[in-house]
């Protein structure tokens, strides 16, 4: 596959259905190895619990923290991909709700920005080698998803 445009776009937006349908469902979530490569590098620029240091630093450790959550589960949904083919890159602009699994309840929502670097497997598939992930601080008495499941953020 080459990564042009049209091909970027109907596979990104495609993974963000995988990922909020399958992806955090332990019984689903390897589904998510079409998407990244082995040696995904998850970097979360989130005040307080992130920065270049922090996050994930291999595919199977996102996938296993993805699906361990047994309270709640993120529904991703792209508003806008910009898509850069040359350096194979894209930026999504996405809405991020936290669902409650006992009661189908958004119990938080908001907006992101990732910068997502792709690369291509020995397959010529598409993968996902680098996640820059940014979020919208809510305003204060505004609770965030791991003030309300603090026993499983």
């Amino acid at each position: 596959m080459k990564l042009t445009y049209d091909g970027i776009v109907k596979w990104m937006t495609e993974y963000f259905k995988v990922y909020s349908t399958y992806g955090q469902d332990a019984a689903t979530a390897d589904r998510m190895k079409d998407y990244f490569a082995p040696d995904l590098r998850f970097i979360p620029y989130i005040a307080g619990i992130g920065g270049p240091e922090g996050g994930f630093f291999s595919r199977d450790e996102f996938i296993h923290t993805a699906k361990s959550h047994s309270a709640w589960y993120e529904k991703l949904t792209p508003i806008n991909l910009t898509v850069d083919e040359r350096k194979k890159a894209v930026v999504a602009l996405f809405g991020m709700e936290v669902i409650d699994r006992k009661t189908g309840e958004v119990a938080v929502k908001k907006s992101a920005i990732a910068h997502y670097e792709l690369v291509l497997d020995e397959d010529n598939t598409i993968k996902i080698k680098t996640i820059r992930f940014f979020w919208e601080v809510l305003p204060p008495g505004v609770h965030e998803f791991y003030d309300l499941y603090e026993d499983d953020a």
